[in-house]
């Protein structure tokens, strides 16, 4: 498996749409994804389907690691 670059596209995308927990938790209780970003993520991912699977992969993982923040009792992962 590839581990992208810190500075790839994809994860800049997701990061613009998804921010990490630690903001959301400082955030005005709106715990929403960026409309604009989720929109832009989704015309980057139908025009390269060749991204798709590295898209999965960064999903999943965010997902995971907050899952088991949250389950662990971690306060900023419960926003």
């Amino acid at each position: 498996m590839c581990i992208p670059s810190m500075n790839s596209n994809h994860l800049r995308l997701i990061d613009a749409c998804y921010p990490p927990s630690a903001v959301l938790a400082s955030a005005a209780g709106d715990h929403r994804p960026n409309a604009q970003e989720l929109s832009r993520l989704t015309y980057y991912a139908s025009n390269r389907p060749g991204k798709l699977t590295k898209l999965g992969v960064v999903l999943e993982k965010r997902v995971r690691a907050d899952a088991r923040k949250a389950a662990t009792g971690h306060i900023k992962a419960k926003a």
